[in-house]
């Protein structure tokens, strides 16, 4: 089971801006970038090396946050990858629910790690890496996270007890090397808490992360019918099975409300879907792609205050300094703020004494923006690019004086 590394900081925990996503771009760029960065081909008009101020002016209160979201995944017992995505949500201020199945095969620049699908960075960097990693594949921040293996799924469904799930096709599973087994017909069926596991953590002969996902989508409507007359049974039985919700960064408390809110809500007020993708082909492997703008039209729909996808602010980010998950770090400090982590890498040299934070717009505004992210991440040297280009809007060179603010 990966490391439990704990809650993220409260900076991160207070920026709600629901910034969006836009292009998903492959490795191959990130390294032509950092060449043109580290090897000299950077002409820098300007430089503001002042380090950010002692006194700083008092921030301005963000308005208060009306959604209520967990990432709740599914692993096998003693570890791997995340299997399943979801994201839980709950808008206070609209009184409507959502349920979000992710892909986990979904393609996405994981601080650090490249580009990966999001399932997989849990093996890379624990919870608080996937976290991070599905924020910047949203454009949203999350509040909370849940880890919830087979084993803890069977104790919550002992709980549930049995659930009528309309199965939308038939699922089959190999027996041999010749051989299938039936586990599922297509149709409505009331599943047993050992059927429940299968059909949420067994993919099954021919089946891709659409087809899963299909399942998870029928046992979500499946499990808050159940409870729509006494939505408050649902949060009895999330806290009778309180052993299976302690792979988080909540108490059971949060998880019972949010499961007994989503129940309670008419069907009307209530969506449950899947994230849209593309599946690609990449060296024989399952990968997809997400299409930025449906993405951002889909989270804009069910959640409020997510601000415009034109807003967001496109980040490259080198490790300068050679300390392992550096990149997570400094992701973690902006995402959620208005900026996107397009491109990760290490830079050309891993001995930078100092941050450095390129803007490759030399107007005011864009100045204003590397001091921004200067003062989120806590150091850095503004330098402005006389060399524009159309990959990203910064570029943050991490140094080792990073290492003595963390």
């Amino acid at each position: 089971m990966p490391e439990n590394l704990g809650p993220r900081g409260e900076a991160l925990r207070t920026r709600r801006a629901k910034s969006r996503r836009r292009t998903l771009t492959g490795g191959g760029t990130a390294a032509i970038v950092a060449g043109l960065l580290v090897a000299g081909g950077v002409a820098y008009l300007a430089t503001d090396d002042a380090p950010p101020s002692a006194v700083q002016p008092e921030p301005t209160a963000a308005p208060a946050d009306s959604v209520t979201s967990t990432l709740v995944f599914g692993t096998r017992e003693g570890g791997g990858p995340a299997i399943w995505l979801a994201l839980l949500a709950y808008d206070e201020e609209t009184q409507v629910g959502s349920v979000i199945y992710i892909p986990a095969h979904s393609a996405v620049e994981v601080p650090g790690r490249g580009l990966q699908g999001v399932g997989d960075s849990l093996e890379s960097g624990g919870p608080p890496l996937l976290l991070v990693s599905t924020e910047n594949l949203l454009g949203i921040d999350i509040d909370n996270y849940l880890e919830l293996s087979d084993r803890d799924a069977r104790t919550f469904f002992e709980a549930t007890g049995p659930i009528s799930v309309d199965v939308p096709e038939q699922v089959k599973v190999a027996v041999g090397k010749e051989r299938a087994r039936l586990i599922f017909d297509e149709g409505l069926q009331r599943l047993a808490p050992d059927f429940l596991v299968q059909l949420l953590y067994t993919r099954g002969l021919e089946s891709d992360d659409i087809e899963f996902g299909t399942r998870h989508i029928a046992f979500w409507d499946g499990l808050f019918d159940a409870f729509a007359g006494d939505p408050e049974n649902l949060a009895a039985a999330a806290k009778a099975a309180r052993g299976a919700f302690i792979e988080s960064d909540a108490d059971i408390t949060t998880h019972a409300q949010l499961l007994s809110r989503l129940a309670s809500l008419d069907a009307a007020e209530r969506t449950i879907t899947s994230l849209p993708v593309e599946q690609v082909s990449v060296g024989g492997s399952e990968l997809y792609s997400v299409d930025s703008e449906d993405v951002a039209a889909l989270m804009d729909s069910l959640l409020s205050g997510v601000s415009d996808p034109q807003d967001e602010i496109k980040v490259q980010v080198l490790n300068g300094n050679g300390v392992p998950g550096i990149g997570q770090e400094v992701a973690e400090k902006l995402i959620g703020g208005g900026f996107r982590v397009v491109l990760t890498g290490n830079a050309r040299r891993l001995n930078y004494e100092h941050t450095l934070i390129i803007t490759y717009d030399d107007s005011a505004e864009g100045q204003a923006l590397a001091r921004r992210v200067r003062d989120l991440i806590g150091v850095g040297e503004v330098q402005v690019s006389s060399q524009s280009q159309g990959i990203v809007d910064l570029t943050i060179v991490i140094g080792k004086d990073f290492l003595r603010i963390r």
